[in-house]
């Protein structure tokens, strides 16, 4: 097919049109919004010879708007068909989340809403616009604790969030300048079930201080926080993937890697944290549930604005 325009006939005479790079995109949208994927949809799309020529030979009646409800209805069809289920990725499901669409979180249970209150869905993203840390308000330390927004699950589970780290305000994807040292991150925190209990395990991606591109991790216990991290650099996006697993025995062990641009058809490379998957100092002592879910934080005004961003939440508890 060579992008030759097809003609709507709604008004005799009339010259409006619909572009084949318009069928491209509903099938697109429509392809990716069933399941299917966006790499299916590309592909079908572009190798369903049989369905262009169908659409070249189409009469598509009405007005543009349902031209382009029927091209998105048929082509949806066509790259789909019966192996919607087949491409879907059966592993997942719990708290799985791909931010799709823009509005706010949906399902989460929020702690703290109010330290950061911009936090929503946008351009499929998970997305905290983190704009005021007056009185370290968003900070996760010690006794401080920021916003979470995360979902109840029970031991054991393997839960991966996707892509995580630091971004600027015009720009999610891309990280910051570490100028004035600044400690600003977002991450991943595995916390108890009583939200006010300064009891929890994260592991952040961004700035620490003099250590820039970075992945940190801490345990909190009664409000007395451990700390550290895998050293500078060693994630030069400012973005990581970061993988928890909750044992059988109700212990957590964390890996991360650079973030896997096509987790579907590459394998994943963990590392665990410093080497052994635990974090520094004692841990909480978690019962058969906890919340699981994602944390943007700052210490202090440097570095501010910033926001932080996550692609999916990937729950692939057996």
């Amino acid at each position: 097919m060579d992008g030759r325009q097809f003609g709507i006939g709604a008004v005799p005479g009339s010259e409006q049109t619909i572009t084949y790079s318009e069928l491209i995109f509903v099938a697109v949208a429509r392809t990716y919004r069933s399941g299917c994927g966006i790499q299916r949809a590309h592909r079908e799309v572009n190798m369903n010879r049989e369905s262009k020529e169908v659409f070249e030979r189409l009469p598509l009646p009405g007005f543009r708007i349902l031209g382009l409800l029927t091209a998105s209805l048929l082509f949806g069809v066509s790259a789909c068909g019966d192996d919607a289920e087949t491409d879907a990725d059966p592993t997942l499901g719990g708290i799985s989340d791909a931010f799709e669409g823009d509005g706010p979180l949906i399902g989460y249970t929020t702690n703290n809403e109010s330290a950061l209150p911009d936090v929503a869905r946008v351009d499929g993203r998970y997305r905290a616009n983190l704009v005021d840390n007056r009185s370290d308000v968003t900070l996760h330390f010690n006794g401080a604790q920021g916003r979470l927004d995360a979902k109840l699950v029970e031991f054991p589970f393997d839960i991966t969030v996707r892509n995580i780290g630091i971004g600027t305000e015009a720009d999610s994807q891309m990280a910051p300048a570490p100028t004035g040292d600044p400690l600003i991150f977002a991450g991943i925190q595995v916390h108890v079930p009583e939200l006010d209990s300064p009891n929890s395990s994260h592991v952040v991606v961004g700035h620490r201080g003099p250590i820039h591109f970075t992945v940190e991790g801490k345990n909190t216990v009664d409000g007395i926080s451990t700390v550290n991290d895998v050293g500078a650099d060693t994630v030069p996006d400012g973005r990581a993937d970061i993988r928890v697993v909750g044992n059988a025995d109700r212990t957590l062990t964390f890996y991360w890697q650079r973030p896997n641009a096509s987790p579907g058809a590459n394998a994943d490379d963990w590392t665990p944290y410093r080497d052994t998957g635990d974090l520094p100092g004692p841990p909480p002592n978690y019962g058969p549930s906890v919340y699981v879910g994602l944390i943007t934080y700052a210490l202090g005004q440097t570095g501010v604005p910033f926001v932080g961003t996550c692609d999916a939440i990937e729950d692939r508890t057996p």
